[in-house]
């Protein structure tokens, strides 16, 4: 029985498709090394970042937030950072901006971050800058609601009602202010001019009183 064996053309065929798998292989592997590579020095800045951002948080003054400083991170390398702090609209509340130069692991150039915190620090604030603030602020919800605000001698609590008066201390429900003394039908009034009816024969509401028995 005689035995056929490989053409070359199927050899060759073979050696093609098992080359193409190994250099499929391969680059899925070198892949794989360079995002776990990525990821660890995604950690590793994420980690020297939030370093300096603990330090400007535990930073309290105005001046030392401005002027910086140096942290010592791992590996022998160092941050430097700085805060740019601008006031806002609301009192107390200010935008700082956080600039950081962090030393790289392999020697390279320091790389640089910035980000923007807003923090509420009221000993930053200055009692006449902060007043104005809040004036402004009070004008301009009085110019959108188009009222005052109510304080002690104000007549209103809210937006007035249209095409109604309202007048400081005068009651909601007016009948019972006590005006005239008029009861209502039916009803004793205790004497007061009122249209009830008053107590007939010494029995109140108009009942006759009873004969005396008969000895």
């Amino acid at each position: 029985m005689k035995r056929r064996g490989f053409t070359l053309i199927e050899v060759l065929m073979s050696l093609a498709i098992f080359a193409l798998a190994a250099v499929s292989l391969g680059a899925a592997y070198s892949n794989v090394l360079l995002g776990r590579l990525a990821l660890q020095q995604d950690e590793q800045r994420l980690d020297d970042l939030s370093r300096c951002r603990a330090a400007l948080m535990e930073t309290p003054g105005f001046d030392d937030v401005e002027a910086g400083g140096e942290i010592h991170l791992p590996g022998g390398r160092t941050a430097r950072w700085e805060g740019k702090i601008e006031a806002t609209a609301v009192s107390d509340l200010f935008a700082v901006q956080l600039i950081a130069e962090i030393e790289r692991a392999d020697g390279a150039e320091a790389e640089e971050f910035t980000e923007t915190r807003m923090l509420l620090r009221p000993t930053w604030s200055i009692p006449s800058d902060r007043q104005k603030i809040r004036d402004d602020a009070r004008q301009r919800l009085e110019k959108e609601r188009g009222y005052k605000e109510a304080d002690g001698n104000s007549a209103f609590i809210s937006a007035p009602t249209r095409g109604k008066k309202l007048v400081p201390g005068q009651s909601g429900a007016s009948g019972a202010s006590g005006k005239g003394g008029k009861g209502q039908p039916g009803t004793p009034t205790n004497g007061q001019g009122g249209k009830g009816q008053g107590s007939k024969g010494g029995q109140p509401g108009g009942q006759p009183a009873a004969a005396p028995a008969k000895r």
